[in-house]
């Protein structure tokens, strides 16, 4: 998947799993720290690749991501359960350094990142390339397997573009919609 399909859907999964499960309380800090956990999670996996999003959004990114470049080959350890594993310690322990005067939930926006960085992985299983789930085993392994794997997305093509991204963005409106009074809860004090 392309980083824009990534980005929705990952921003929808973290979102989601914030305003589903975790109390619904005035918290305005955390449910923004919700929404950029998400979106950094949902495109970090693609951290090995120099031209991804992450790297466009950032500052200096472009330079950074071809420094990383001669290091990491894309879709290897970013791309599998020992990458996750990695991730979600890392970002346990970045979630213990924020101060608690911050008034953010750590439980919720470690959930939140952890289902983006998660949704990148599934959505990338539906791909042709697939991805080498038990890193440092190079076979990939995709969704629907063998012998339906024709049925899988090409990256970047016109039914990602024209069907994938365009429901992707359809459930996040409707999601939105439907936790609105979650929601304003969250954010307005109400």
């Amino acid at each position: 998947m392309t980083g824009k399909t990534h980005q929705i859907i990952g921003l929808t999964a973290g979102i989601y799993s914030y305003l589903a499960f975790a109390p619904p309380v005035y918290g305005p800090a955390t449910f923004a720290a919700v929404a950029v956990a998400a979106h950094i999670a949902a495109l970090l996996p693609d951290i090995d690749q120099p031209t991804s999003k992450i790297w466009v959004d950032l500052p200096f990114g472009h330079v950074a991501g071809e420094l990383v470049n001669p290091f990491l080959q894309h879709r290897n350890l970013s791309h599998s359960l020992l990458g996750f594993g990695i991730f979600t310690g890392i970002a346990y322990e970045v979630l213990l350094h924020f101060p608690t005067y911050w008034g953010i939930h750590r439980p919720a926006v470690l959930m939140a990142a952890v289902v983006a960085y998660g949704s990148h992985l599934l959505a990338d299983m539906v791909t042709v390339e697939g991805i080498p789930l038990f890193y440092p085993s190079q076979h990939m392994y995709g969704i629907p397997p063998h012998p339906f794997e024709g049925l899988r997305i090409l990256t970047g093509h016109w039914f990602e573009n024209l069907i994938v991204f365009p429901l992707s963005n359809l459930v996040f409106i409707t999601m939105l919609y439907s936790y609105w009074p979650i929601l304003r809860r969250v954010l307005f004090h109400q």
